[in-house]
């Protein structure tokens, strides 16, 4: 589901929204997001009551022309800027929908400088995404040595 937030608006932000795509991200349509100052607006979106008791993501978007889009994610829990987010590109996407600014496919350009493509489909009142992108390992890991303790009473 999608909503209209009671937000007010900065110079540059054009519109709002709240979604939930996993998790709720507001979405705001800017007039270059590359022009957002994350570290001031992000924490106070982030956390704003209309963002839900948990708060929410916070994505930003505007047109980079050809029908290509930017976006940028104030992300909660690493409470910064993230170079990608799926869950923010799907409801990006939904909400350009909605708003009646773009159809599916919804080409997104990340904070990588790599670019998504959002496919969505309304079926009996969902939306149903397809997410299109390059993958890649950022980081491999093990674990050696693990040791459990384990406690009685």
């Amino acid at each position: 589901p999608t909503s209209h937030v009671a937000i007010d608006l900065v110079s540059g932000e054009q519109r709002m929204g709240l979604v939930t795509a996993g998790i709720p991200h507001l979405v705001v349509l800017c007039e270059n997001a590359e022009l957002v100052d994350l570290t001031a607006r992000g924490p106070l979106l982030r956390h704003h009551p209309e963002a839900g008791p948990h708060g929410a993501n916070v994505n930003w978007v505007s047109p980079l022309g050809s029908g290509l889009w930017r976006y940028r994610t104030f992300e909660r829990g690493v409470e910064g800027e993230t170079l990608a987010c799926g869950t923010g590109a799907v409801a990006t996407a939904i909400l350009l929908l909605t708003w009646g600014i773009e159809m599916s496919p919804v080409r997104i350009r990340t904070s990588s400088g790599r670019d998504l493509e959002v496919s969505l489909e309304r079926r009996e009142g969902s939306w149903h995404p397809t997410l299109r992108g390059e993958g890649r390992v950022v980081f491999r890991g093990a674990i050696s040595d693990l040791h459990i303790e384990s406690v009685s009473d």
